[in-house]
């Protein structure tokens, strides 16, 4: 019965190598594997944000999105004049921040945050990929798996994308990056 079972496998071995596979469905195969990569590059290409839009941001927590690929906070900024903005802010996966030690109730609504961020590259849409956020009791959320996706040109993982409904725009715990310190604040 062991010879049967190992015959077979060596005729099946020997019908699927790459030269009894005809030119057509190799270029076809090749098509597919170029689809998947450009989709995968299209997520984690970092042309949302942009980097030389970095701003220091202060407000009020309205929303939390723990969602995967990206969690995102939506934040009540204030401005200097006295008027405010909704701004969401996309941090890094939801197993990243868990591995850090937060949960979704680290991030409850109506608590006072600062939050550094590389602002969207149409800053009307009032998003951005969040590089650092301080909490009231002083824990920092930063680091390349944490906050959100670094701008191409901003080191960091690259990557764009929001909630489902929200804005546009694995393995072990990555290592961390240190945040831009000189973020002017959003006016």
């Amino acid at each position: 019965m062991f010879g049967l079972q190992l015959q077979s496998l060596q005729f099946l071995s020997s019908r699927w190598t790459m030269s009894n596979i005809s030119s057509s469905k190799k270029a076809g195969c090749l098509l597919a594997l170029s689809i998947c990569t450009s989709t995968a590059w299209a997520h984690h290409g970092g042309g949302t944000f942009d980097a030389s839009k970095c701003f220091a941001f202060k407000g009020t927590i309205r929303q939390v999105a723990w969602a995967n690929p990206h969690a995102w906070l939506y934040v009540q900024v204030q401005k200097p004049e006295g008027t405010s903005e909704l701004w969401g802010f996309e941090f890094g996966t939801v197993g990243s921040l868990s591995r850090a030690g937060f949960r979704p109730s680290d991030f409850a609504i109506g608590t006072k945050i600062s939050v550094s961020a590389y602002a969207n590259r149409d800053i009307s849409k009032h998003t951005g990929s969040a590089n650092r956020l301080i909490l009231p009791d002083g824990r920092d959320v930063a680091g390349s798996g944490i906050a959100g996706t670094a701008p191409a040109g901003a080191g960091g993982p690259p990557g764009e994308g929001g909630p489902p409904g929200g804005p546009p725009g694995a393995g072990g715990p990555p290592p961390r990056a240190a945040a831009p310190a000189n973020c002017p604040d959003y006016q």
